[in-house]
């Protein structure tokens, strides 16, 4: 397969607009009822022609982990000073003798694919901050962004949730927080209700997420995501490999395996609110590796059996280490059907890694979810893009219809 060239971005910027236009009104008590859809295209300017670097990530480093927000930076060539908030006469963002270079705009990055012209989504969120730089012969403006995640952790929500399942608690804090683009499972625990006063909409969440073991964050779209924990063996994204890397396959730049303690968990308690604690132990991890706790206190369920299903199920996923693919590593250009594998990737998508190791023997498969994206792109030069993993092995816990605890499957509640 050729080498194709860069995928075309578009990084729009809402300039006219704040962050209070179609959606939250940062910094206020009393927000909109809906953060609406994403704005219609005209509203921002592309200044793609001005773009020298992009970069962008998402996602977590470790299971057991909660998300972190999405963030990334543009930096735009400034020699003409467009993009600096000073200049308020020649400037072409100034509106009423007031800069347009303001934090709380909203940007949005795509990228057309080089071959099949198809329009993915990379970033939707809000410049934080600008930063100007200049040495006398260069200059440079730098907007720094994030994702909803960034605002859910800055608004304070009081709500009391419904005694109901986990993704009823869900919308009704989204609902306080003022959010309407979301998408929210229905969930498998069934929770108690509960009183948040004055915490973040993030907490909330996070808190709603831990009880269910499912997942909070921001696609690449902007859209808020709540899933269940069974929505990684239920989406067919997630239960089925989208494509795959390594040997034979579509081209690795470097690969990192790990074979690491940190994830060891061998005593594992949950506790819900008002319960009693529920511990799952195993011995065997226990003699061989020392004993090494997870707590998970606090939780919303409504019942002491789920909280001792949960603790079973980490014990299950977390009692023994594995070998498994860290990272990788691809440079996108060198193959069509990479651009796309790497443009097409949500988090907690499924693929397959293929590796031959050092030495000869056979080549070694596994499959994936992908926990991080990274993408790095300087036009009229280079892509990398840098996915991290999660093994497959713990989601196979949760096991869909069974009725029973066994050495590979877990309780479905």
């Amino acid at each position: 397969m050729p080498a194709v060239a860069l995928p075309v971005l578009k990084v729009g910027i809402r300039f006219a607009s704040g962050a209070d236009n179609d959606g939250w009104v940062l910094g206020t008590s009393a927000l909109p009822v809906q953060l609406g859809e994403p704005d219609d295209a005209s509203v921002y300017e592309d200044v793609y022609t001005d773009v020298r670097a992009f970069s962008m990530n998402r996602g977590r480093s470790r299971e057991l982990e909660q998300y972190q927000a999405g963030s990334g930076i543009v930096t735009l060539d400034n020699l003409l000073r467009a993009y600096d908030p000073l200049n308020l006469i020649t400037g072409p963002h100034v509106s009423g003798g007031v800069t347009q270079i303001q934090p709380g705009r909203r940007i949005r990055v795509t990228a057309t694919h080089p071959t099949t012209s198809i329009v993915y989504d990379l970033f939707y969120g809000v410049i934080r901050d600008w930063v100007l730089n200049s040495n006398g012969f260069d200059a440079t403006s730098t907007a720094q962004f994030s994702d909803a995640i960034t605002d859910l952790n800055n608004t304070k929500v009081s709500v009391v949730t419904s005694a109901a399942a986990s993704g009823t608690a869900a919308v009704e804090v989204l609902t306080a927080a003022g959010i309407s683009r979301y998408e929210a499972d229905a969930g498998i625990a069934t929770l108690q209700a509960t009183t948040f006063t004055s915490d973040t909409a993030l907490n909330a969440l996070q808190d709603i997420a831990t009880s269910e073991q499912g997942a909070v964050y921001a696609d690449s779209a902007g859209l808020v995501q709540y899933d269940s924990r069974h929505a990684i063996l239920s989406e067919t994204r997630s239960n089925t490999s989208q494509c795959t890397f390594g040997t034979g396959n579509l081209p690795i730049t470097s690969i990192v395996l790990d074979y690491q303690s940190d994830l060891i968990k061998n005593v594992v308690t949950a506790t819900r609110t008002g319960g009693a604690a529920q511990t799952s132990t195993d011995a065997t991890s226990i003699a061989t590796y020392g004993e090494r706790t997870y707590v998970l206190a606090d939780m919303m369920l409504a019942d002491d059996t789920q909280a001792a299903a949960t603790a079973a199920f980490i014990l299950s996923g977390y009692k023994d280490p594995a070998v498994r693919v860290r990272e990788i590593t691809v440079a996108p250009q060198g193959h069509a059907d990479l651009m796309t594998a790497v443009l097409a990737r949500e988090l907690r998508d499924r693929v397959t890694v293929t590796f031959q190791p050092p030495g000869g023997g056979s080549a070694i498969s596994q499959e994936l979810f992908v926990e991080g994206i990274q993408h790095s792109i300087t036009p009229q030069g280079q892509m990398s893009s840098r996915f991290r993993f999660s093994t497959t092995a713990t989601a196979s816990g949760w096991g869909l219809g069974t009725s029973q605890l066994g050495t590979g499957t877990i309780l479905a509640f």
